[in-house]
């Protein structure tokens, strides 16, 4: 009987497992979690997230290159500084834009998807080249070929490559616009699938390629920009910028790296935003200052005590601007010069801008809970008012953005193409209006961020009133002073600067073409010269063998093809 019991279970059992289909077909290396076949839309999703973090980066960097935040700003950089940024790139987000461009190639593909990765392609690999120079390209990612796999691809001439993104790019629009087989796109964060905005995106990109190579080929470049403005269709309003917009939600985490490093612990790992940039932007009553900057407290360090003279910015070494409320260059400039009162309220204000000066080789004490920090534009973090307090965890506004290209970045190629390059147009009318436009974004964003946020005119703590109109106007008078176009690009470009808040890129580019603004403080301590390029990753140049004749490239002596 026991027996019997024991052969009807294994029947039962030989049934239940025949029922299952093919449980026993398994393969355990795939892995469900990474797929090896996705949808189109999926991958746009993944490599604009990708790409936003991957151009806050380069943006850092070239806001420490150019004097306002401590990102190398003393110009030192580590050889293997940027393995994870060149990995991400190939890995991540070209392998993402190839797997799109692969899929809908042809006649069965969508060519708004194409369009759209093309685009995003030239403007990714243009800004390597910007960047590093010779890259990867012909032969990049075909590790997996089928038809021939390339694990080490060459390094091609950057610009050759350039040559190839304004193909890519001209590619991309026409693919974009196809409306003979319109697909609707979805997972574009960006544009929402709009073909006219990609459109006008690509056409600004290769005005920006052409500013780039002005000094290569000057009559080209000309053409070309003057063809880009009379055609229309360029980035021009706030609707078409290229931005990413970072997530509110705590997990998973996609919000702005700013906020994730100031507003997610309830300290403050910022790095320093430098001495130079506050002062001026107090100095010349800048309606954006209270959005740009989030004081954290508001006490003067007592000097009698060591603990906190050895926190005070600059007690290590000799700047030119020092530790605000103990500085006579901030008292003179923010206060004497201005007719204002230096009270202890306004000591008590200006305190929270603790900073640096640029390149100050001092180490980094327990100043973390002292630092400036960012604000509400772009990071999504607090508009700056006077109770002072280390934010807590997790309760800034968050959604901050990434600006990329925008329609006062356009402003911008144009009057550098009108001054420079004696294309027809008035840079003048174009400045006002690149200064008013750019305030007015870093406004709009932050009152409808932090509802604490205030419009101009501001009235500041310390007695200054920060006014549009008459910040404008000084900038104008400026403008007008100077005798020559090459002295009034000096002040154009001075006033990108100030724009180039959580946006870096551009101001660094057009300092490698022009060597302005020619008003920055310089490093107290630069072991390194100006950085003309990134130095390429230590991971590339020891297992990728067709690097071997890079190894010699040097960052702050050898420049890209387009710096000359």
């Amino acid at each position: 009987m026991k027996y019997k019991f024991k052969l009807l279970w294994a029947f039962a059992l030989v049934f239940m497992l025949s029922s299952c289909g093919d449980m026993f077909d398994l393969d355990i290396n795939v892995d469900p979690n990474n797929p090896q076949t996705t949808t189109p839309n999926l991958l746009l999703t993944s490599a604009q997230r990708e790409m936003a973090y991957q151009i806050n980066a380069y943006s850092d960097n070239a806001q420490g290159f150019m004097g306002i935040i401590s990102s190398f700003d003393s110009w030192q950089i580590g050889q293997s500084a940027f393995n994870g940024r060149w990995r991400t790139a190939y890995s991540t987000i070209l392998k993402d834009l190839e797997g799109i461009i692969a899929t809908n190639s042809g006649a069965t593909g969508s060519p708004q998807y194409l369009g759209i990765a093309q685009l995003l392609k030239a403007y990714i690999v243009s800004n390597m080249v910007d960047f590093f120079g010779d890259i990867p390209y012909s032969e990049a990612l075909r590790g997996d070929d089928p038809t021939g796999a390339i694990k080490n691809p060459k390094f091609d001439d950057d610009q050759a490559i350039y040559a190839e993104c304004l193909k890519l790019i001209d590619e991309g629009i026409k693919n974009v616009t196809n409306t003979r087989v319109p697909v609707a796109v979805s997972g574009d964060v960006i544009y929402g699938g709009s073909a006219a905005k990609w459109e006008k995106f690509g056409r600004t990109l290769k005005m920006r390629l052409y500013l780039n190579t002005r000094l290569v080929d000057a009559a080209k470049s000309k053409s070309e920009i003057e063809a880009l403005i009379s055609g229309g269709k360029l980035i021009s309003a706030d609707a078409d910028d290229f931005i990413f917009s970072y997530s509110k939600v705590v997990t998973p985490d996609n919000r702005h790296p700013w906020y994730q490093s100031t507003y997610t612990s309830g300290t403050n790992g910022f790095t320093y935003i430098l001495h130079q940039i506050m002062l001026e932007m107090l100095e010349d009553g800048d309606p954006r200052v209270p959005y740009y900057f989030r004081r954290i407290q508001s006490s003067v360090l007592n000097q009698d005590d060591p603990s906190q003279r050895n926190t005070t910015p600059c007690s290590q070494a000799s700047c030119s601007i020092g530790y605000f409320p103990l500085s006579p260059v901030v008292e003179e400039r923010l206060f004497t010069n201005k007719g204002i009162p230096y009270t202890a309220a306004a000591k008590t204000y200006i305190a929270g801008f603790f900073g640096r000066d640029r390149g100050d080789p001092s180490g980094v004490p327990l100043d973390g809970d002292l630092r400036t920090v960012p604000g509400v534009y772009p990071a999504g973090g607090y508009y700056d008012v006077t109770s002072t307090a280390v934010p807590k965890a997790n309760q800034a506004p968050g959604g901050g953005i990434q600006p990329m290209v925008t329609s006062v970045n356009t402003l911008y190629y144009q009057m550098e193409a009108i001054l420079a390059l004696g294309v027809a147009g008035d840079a003048r009318v174009l400045f006002e209006k690149a200064i008013r436009d750019h305030i007015k974004k870093v406004v709009d964003f932050g009152r409808k961020t932090d509802p604490n946020s205030v419009a101009p005119p501001i009235t500041l703590p310390d007695g200054r009133v920060l006014n549009t109109d008459a910040y404008v106007a000084s900038w104008m008078a400026r403008f007008d002073g100077a005798s020559t176009n090459a002295a009034k690009l000096n002040v154009v470009l001075k006033q990108l600067w100030f724009s180039s808040w959580g946006a870096g890129i551009d101001s660094y580019n057009a300092f490698r073409r022009t060597g302005l603004p020619n008003t920055i403080q310089d490093p107290i301590f630069a072991p390194r010269k100006f950085p003309l390029r990134l130095p390429y990753p230590q991971e590339e140049l020891t297992l990728n063998p067709n690097a071997s004749s890079l190894k010699d490239v040097v960052y702050d002596r050898d420049a890209i093809f387009w710096d000359k």
